[in-house]
């Protein structure tokens, strides 16, 4: 299904980017000591990430939705596979 491949990128991108956030703000890292010169750019491509990962999330939501795949909403596709015929995710 095409939502659940969308739904599969934006956790590969949330996954990558906290891991680049964390990455960036872990305290032992040379970089991020407050006498040094990229300390403040740092901070700041911290900030700019948790951002990026509040807008993925909230894609995620909306893409992902709260349903709750009432039974008469289920279908099943020619491999057996079942679905929910209201949000389109596989079950």
């Amino acid at each position: 299904m095409v939502s659940k491949k969308a739904i599969y990128l934006v956790d590969l991108l949330l996954e990558g980017d906290t891991k680049l956030r964390d990455g960036l703000i872990d305290p032992s890292k040379k970089w991020n000591s407050d006498n040094d010169a990229f300390h403040d750019l740092v901070q700041t491509f911290a900030g700019l990430l948790e951002q990026n990962i509040l807008n993925l999330k909230s894609l995620k939501m909306e893409l992902v939705g709260k349903c709750k795949h009432p039974k008469r909403m289920r279908d099943k596709l020619a491999d057996g596979q079942w679905y929910c015929m209201n949000c389109n995710l596989d079950l």
